[in-house]
This record gives C-alpha cells, sequence and structure tokens, in this order.
C-alpha cells in the first residue's frame, strides 16, 4: 500500500472537500492517505517526510505555511489551487480552479436579473484566484458591450471594518439596478450586510452573486445568496490521478490542470422579482429548500396566499414556467449533483430528490437530458478525464 501525504495549511474550507477526493481515487489505488495540517505540526515538515516516507505528496493552497520544493526532493508532489509563482514554474504539476468558468457561470446568472449595470468586488488584487475572476468577468461583459464597476484592491485582511468603510459609499454610488459579482461567499456576504445598513435593496437594487455555495452558509444569508459551486471533490481526485500518473510513469512532463465548477445554485440575491412581492420570493426559496423533501405544487399555492390559478398565473408572469416545472427542475438539479459523486449509487437517487419512484424519475431524466442517468455520469467522468 502506497502512502500519500494531503500537506494542507488546515483542514478548513475547500480543504475538506479536495481532501474527500483524493481519498476516494485513493480507495481504487490501494493508497493510503495521511493528511498534513502544517499550522498544527509541532514539528518540521522535514522530520513528517521522514517519518512517513511517503511515495508521493499532495499540496494544496498558496498558504506560506506550505514547505517549499526543496524539502520533497525526489518525492512526487502535485499542487492544487497554488500560488501564481508555483503555476508558472514550468516544472511543477498543479490542479486549479477554472475561475474563468466561474466568471462565465456568474454572468449568466447576473444576466438574468435584467440589470442596467454591473460590479466587481475582489478579495485583493494582489491574489491570482480573485484578479483571474475580475479578468474574465470584466473582459465577458465587454464582448457583449457593457463595461464593470470595479472596487479596486478592496480587502484588507483581518480588518472588515476597513473594508465596509471603503465598500459602503462604493455600492450607494452604483447604477441601479446593478448586477455584482463578488469572489467568494465571504466577500459576498460582507456586500450583504453593507448593502443593509446602507438602506440598499437586494436584489431590488443590487442583485448578488458568490462563489464556494456552502448551502450552510449561503441559506442563512439575509436574503440568501446565490453562488457557484465549485467542483472540490473533482479537483481532488484530479489531483490525485495526476500524482497517480506520475508514479507509474515518472518520465511524465509537468501539466497544469483546471477542473471545473458545478455549476449555479440561484438564491433570492439573484432573484430580481420584486414587482411581484415578497410572498413570490418566498415560494421560490420554498421550491430550493424542500422540492427534494416531497413538495408539491399545492404547498407553494399555500405560501402564495392566493388561489391555485391566481398562484400560477403570477408565478408563470414573473419566471415563464408552472410552479411543478420550477420544482422538478430543482429536482434535476440535485440529481446531476448525486451523479457526479461517482460513489453514490444510482438507485437511491430518485427517494434523495423526492420523485415518486426510481422508474418514474429515470423517465423523467431522460426525456429531460436525452440519455439514461448511467449515460450522463459516464460523460461527466469522461469529460473530467480530458480536462
Amino acid at each position: 500500500m502506497k502512502t500519500i501525504l494531503f500537506i494542507t495549511d488546515l483542514h478548513t474550507g475547500s480543504r475538506v472537500p479536495e481532501l474527500a477526493g483524493v481519498r476516494e481515487f485513493a480507495v481504487a489505488h490501494d493508497w493510503h492517505v495521511e493528511e498534513i495540517e502544517v499550522a498544527r505540526l509541532a514539528r518540521p515538515v522535514a522530520d513528517v517526510l521522514r517519518y512517513w516516507n511517503p511515495e508521493g505528496c499532495i499540496l494544496e493552497g498558496s498558504s506560506n505555511l506550505l514547505p517549499p520544493a526543496e524539502e520533497f526532493g525526489n518525492i512526487p508532489a502535485v499542487h492544487i489551487d497554488a500560488g501564481e509563482a508555483v503555476v508558472k514554474d514550468k516544472a511543477t504539476f498543479v490542479v486549479s480552479n477554472d475561475d474563468a468558468a466561474i466568471a462565465d457561470l456568474a454572468l449568466k446568472e447576473l444576466l438574468k436579473s435584467d440589470c442596467n449595470a454591473y460590479a466587481f468586488v475582489g478579495w485583493s488584487a494582489r491574489v491570482a484566484w480573485s484578479r483571474h475572476r475580475q479578468e474574465r468577468f470584466v473582459a465577458r461583459l465587454s464582448e457583449i458591450g457593457r463595461t464593470c464597476h470595479v472596487l479596486t484592491d478592496p480587502w484588507t485582511l483581518g480588518n472588515k471594518d476597513d473594508f465596509a468603510t471603503r465598500l459602503r459609499p462604493w455600492l450607494e454610488a452604483l447604477p441601479k439596478p446593478c448586477g455584482l459579482f463578488a469572489a467568494n461567499d465571504d466577500i459576498a456576504a460582507a456586500v450583504l450586510d453593507v448593502c443593509t445598513m446602507a438602506g440598499i435593496s437586494v436584489p431590488g437594487d443590487i442583485a448578488v452573486i458568490g462563489v464556494d455555495n456552502v448551502s450552510a452558509f449561503c441559506d442563512n444569508l439575509r436574503p440568501s445568496l446565490s453562488s457557484v459551486e465549485p467542483d472540490f471533490r473533482g479537483g481532488g481526485r484530479m489531483a490525485a490521478a495526476l500524482l497517480h500518473e506520475r508514479l507509474t510513469n515518472p518520465a511524465t512532463r509537468p501539466q497544469k490542470l483546471t477542473y471545473a465548477p458545478l455549476g449555479v445554485e440561484p438564491r433570492l440575491s439573484t432573484r430580481r422579482l420584486a414587482f411581484y412581492g415578497r410572498r413570490l420570493l418566498t415560494a421560490l426559496d420554498l421550491i430550493r429548500c424542500d422540492a427534494c423533501a416531497g413538495l408539491k405544487a399545492a404547498d407553494v399555492v399555500k405560501v402564495m396566499g392566493v388561489s391555485e390559478r391566481l398562484a400560477e398565473t403570477r408565478f408563470k408572469a414573473a419566471t415563464g414556467h408552472r410552479i411543478t416545472e420550477e420544482i422538478r427542475e430543482n429536482r434535476f438539479r440535485r440529481a446531476c449533483e448525486l451523479l457526479s459523486n461517482p460513489r453514490q449509487a444510482i438507485g437511491p437517487i430518485a427517494t434523495l430528490c423526492g420523485w415518486e419512484s426510481e422508474a418514474f424519475m429515470k423517465r423523467a431524466f431522460k426525456a429531460r437530458f436525452g440519455c439514461t442517468m448511467r449515460e450522463w455520469r459516464d460523460r461527466q467522468t469522461t469529460r473530467r478525464a480530458h480536462a
């Protein structure tokens, strides 16, 4: 059994699903994966390497706590979401988040909000992933004849009060309605807080979307936050596969790979439907949260507080489709998320997504996507393998 070290600064955030992805790959390849949290070590990393004597290492993140390349000697290493210096080094093997694809999805969602202006708030221009998302977002807007308002280098690490002080007048001065892309959910949450303090309506005046899509976080913001979901678990699997390639063929040339995001989870922060009333927004949030828990159209009608006929009329006028269609689309979205995990058995997905039966869901899925659920999974697997 090969010993592989997953070295990161702390077991938090994206590191958790990335490590899960590495371990999924490890199960099929007889690896023992040991996580090393550098910030919690009581001894030098060099001592840890001598103790474990690993066949390979996966390094997560761009933290300056991570050991330099020379400490690994001849041990093959692969980086996930590394800093810019590591990515540019021609001798390194790197797997990175596809920041361009993330920006594309964010813009696609904001364009649905029918805004007159667009804006971007990043983490820092000195942070590569934030800068890359900004550059792509601005470029795509330029292609369609739109400009983008950018808050220049806004984030002071560890000082949210300073950030809020600088952010408020900038948000107040934005032309409205505006679609705003925040480089991650932490920044988006700060935007929502400042909008609340300044009396700026979200999504009425400013529609907001972030990145990372941790449901426990996004669902509990006010309003709930739309977010792009990176495939961190898939990135972990991709890094493990690249390390496996290095171990199998030591002559493998350095590669720079990217993993695509899973999609967007739309929530109230981009639903610019204020004209139709708060009850409609509440109904949409109910569908998003409970579609897979056996939700019926009648439950949604009850929340809207009007007759079934009037509820359907208002719902279709606002969204372009019926209540049952919105419920179904949310179930399909969740089914695709589950199918993206190769360890998830297909059989239970119908129950997990609130369908009446497995057979009913399979027919509906094939009608919607033009292929079976297994074929959909195989296509996604093939696409990731060639990414």
